[in-house]
């Protein structure tokens, strides 16, 4: 009997996981050693019947040539590369897995956090320069934090802040959180938007990329910021408009920003060049546990397929 076929293109990929996979399919893998790039998918799975993939675009015309596609898995949260529609259309099942990596991304946030209200990066830059200079940062217990969002990574985000006494935390989120019981806390408001980003020391992004959400931190909103606040991105790079951040950064109209993800990737842009910037290249679920549990959670959403 033919088995059917697999192929990975998000690397690297543990060798234990990909053996567990290779009990149930015939699998193949990217063979670059390096990140796929858009181009280069339909010659690595046009012969595969399932996908276990990474964050490369999956569009109406990619989708529409993969005849001999039944599902993608995702490795990770978000499916906003994949054309939902057009996947619906063509009976192409798919899976993520949402679990896995929230407290990775929210220990990464957490990081940020404590980097900018401590002035880490700052301050070894100005040792870097042969500069022995000291300034006053703000402890987590003082700080109002605002989260934009409020799901999974919100939520692991909150607990991490609660109990480190933070006492002033804002969350913001399209659908009512009110009787969510995460959220029932007396050091955390429910607020509309626009008072997230006000008055606060730290604007955190935790909200899916979609249409409606592109570029939602635009010049606009880093003036209701204000210039004593630092924004947060660990979400997805078009929900904030790089150039304008990039104005902000550098006149100063907020304070600092800290970003895991950007519009394009990889990032190569003048953001790099601020010196209020911390930037990371989209690592806030790559713990070496994190991302073991994500691929397999991503193996076995096939593999529960074969029950069915």
């Amino acid at each position: 009997m033919t088995r059917l076929k697999v192929h990975i293109t998000t690397l690297p990929f543990n060798k234990d996981n990909l053996a567990f996979l290779e009990k149930s399919f015939d699998v193949t893998i990217n063979p670059l050693g390096r990140k796929i790039k858009n181009e280069e998918v339909y010659e690595q799975v046009h012969k595969a019947d399932y996908i276990i993939a990474g964050t490369e675009k999956y569009n109406q015309e990619l989708l529409s040539k993969l005849v001999n596609l039944k599902g993608i898995s995702r490795v990770g949260i978000g499916i906003d590369n994949i054309d939902l529609n057009i996947a619906a259309k063509n009976n192409i099942k798919i899976f993520n897995t949402p679990e896995e990596p929230a407290k990775g991304v929210a220990e990464l946030t957490l990081a940020f956090i404590l980097n900018l209200l401590r002035e880490i990066s700052s301050h070894q830059l100005n040792l870097n320069q042969g500069n022995w200079e000291k300034t006053l940062g703000k402890s987590l217990n003082e700080a109002t934090i605002s989260l934009i969002g409020g799901g999974r990574v919100a939520k692991n985000v909150s607990k991490f802040l609660l109990s480190a006494g933070v006492k002033k935390i804002k969350v913001f989120d399209i659908l009512d959180l009110s009787a969510d019981p995460d959220w029932k806390h007396e050091s955390i408001s429910i607020c509309e938007f626009e008072e997230c980003l006000s008055n606060s020391d730290i604007v955190s992004l935790h909200v899916p990329m979609n249409e409606k959400n592109k570029n939602m931190i635009s010049k606009k909103e880093l003036l209701v910021m204000g210039k004593n606040s630092y924004l947060i991105n660990v979400s997805r790079g078009g929900l904030i408009n790089e150039e304008d951040l990039y104005e902000a950064l550098n006149s100063n109209l907020i304070k600092g920003a800290a970003l895991d993800v950007f519009a394009t990737e990889p990032y190569e842009g003048r953001l790099l060049d601020c010196k209020n910037l911390i930037a990371t290249p989209h690592v806030a679920s790559s713990t070496e546990y994190v991302r073991d549990q994500m691929e397999r959670k991503a193996c076995e959403n096939l593999i529960n397929l074969l029950d069915e």
